[in-house]
């Protein structure tokens, strides 16, 4: 499990790294960073949102008891959207500052990294591994219901933990980043006056119109060649996002005037969100691997998105993209602590690894 979270951050460090040679060899500059989010706003993040909306026909879970689990991402985002509205006071903050603070510490990167560590933690594997072309053990796929029938608890688990995060993730981020990521991040932009035409943006946005669009086509079959081209633009968002992250980061903030809000937002992120996710788990009665994977997609770092945002809306770029370079590196390690608290067996590995007590998973209860 460590393996597969320092690989992911291997990943998004390299990519970093990548735009910020691009920048010193003068192959890219900071103003390029708006190119780049026009194409993500525009054209990548609406095929990702599209093909986020049809991912929710794969699940064969009851919806009715699976609400919840979005449920409690609204009450996290709403919570930790005031608190860091306050906390953005208390620091003094200027306007553009003070948005990107509210929306980093509202929502994480549940795609990105939530659906790996997902799979890390409860896909099937061991000497008979669940096929690596299902997604689920409920996929109509011959390969897919042999597997079912042989390994039932494995595969009752998974599906669990695997409806869990497209939910949280499709339903719990989506609609916030399309609505109220948009009202803040509007209300926020330089020179901005909140006003109802704010709420306006909302429906202009090219992902939200992907969202209405996921939507009316939702029962639709989708042409494999159509699916097969969004999927390649949906790919391109990650790695474009972190260009402009590398081109805009500047390395001597995390130490100078910036600090101070930097680990404030993260210390909302990754430490607050999923003890608030845990406590409204516990008061709307989820348990077993539907509340670990809730309380899990509450702690991921912030949305890589939130730059995007912040180019879209003329916030302040340079602290998005240091406190988003700094929420993946804490991540790192907060993430495999938290993960050590969950009782399910994949677990233990990182239990030992850490050399944390198992007796601390008593806080989650099977």
């Amino acid at each position: 499990m460590p393996g597969d979270i320092f690989g992911r951050i291997a990943v998004i460090g390299g990519l970093i790294l990548i735009g910020a040679l691009l920048r010193r060899a003068q192959i890219l500059r900071t103003e390029h960073a708006s190119l780049l989010n026009i194409l993500v706003m525009n054209l990548t993040l609406p095929a990702t949102v599209f093909l986020a909306v049809l991912s929710l026909r794969n699940v064969r879970r009851n919806w009715l008891e699976l609400l919840r689990v979005p449920l409690v991402a609204y009450l996290v985002v709403l919570l930790c959207g005031l608190l860091a509205y306050f906390l953005s006071r208390w620091l003094r903050l200027e306007r553009r500052r003070a948005g990107v603070f509210i929306l980093l510490a509202m929502l994480g990167s549940t795609a990105f990294l939530g659906y790996p560590m997902k799979d890390a933690l409860y896909r099937p594997g061991g000497e008979d591994p669940l096929p690596a072309a299902c997604s689920s053990c409920s996929e109509p796929k011959e390969d897919c219901l042999a597997y079912r029938e042989k390994h039932p608890q494995e595969c009752a688990l998974y599906d669990e933990a695997n409806a869990t995060a497209v939910f949280y993730s499709e339903l719990g981020t989506l609609i916030p980043l399309l609505t109220v990521a948009v009202v803040v991040a509007s209300r926020y932009g330089e020179g901005e006056r909140f006003t109802w035409r704010n709420l306006l943006a909302v429906l202009k946005s090219g992902p939200f119109v992907a969202f209405l669009l996921g939507l009316l086509f939702y029962t639709e079959e989708i042409p494999g060649v159509l699916t097969g081209i969004l999927g390649v633009l949906s790919q391109v968002t990650v790695p474009l996002i972190m260009l402009s992250l590398g081109i805009t980061v500047r390395w001597g903030d995390f130490f100078g005037r910036q600090a101070r809000a930097i680990l404030a937002v993260n210390a909302l992120k990754l430490l607050l969100s999923p003890l608030l996710a845990f406590l409204f788990c516990l008061l709307l009665g989820l348990s077993g691997q539907m509340r670990n994977v809730t309380i899990l997609m509450s702690a991921l770092p912030s949305l890589m998105l939130s730059l995007s945002y912040a180019n879209q809306y003329r916030l302040d770029i340079e602290f998005a993209s240091n406190a988003l370079f700094a929420s993946f590196f804490l991540s790192a390690v907060t993430l495999p602590v938290l993960v050590s608290l969950f009782p399910h067996g994949t677990s233990e590995a990182v239990q030992g690894a850490l050399g944390l007590a198992p007796s601390i998973s008593l806080f989650f209860p099977r």
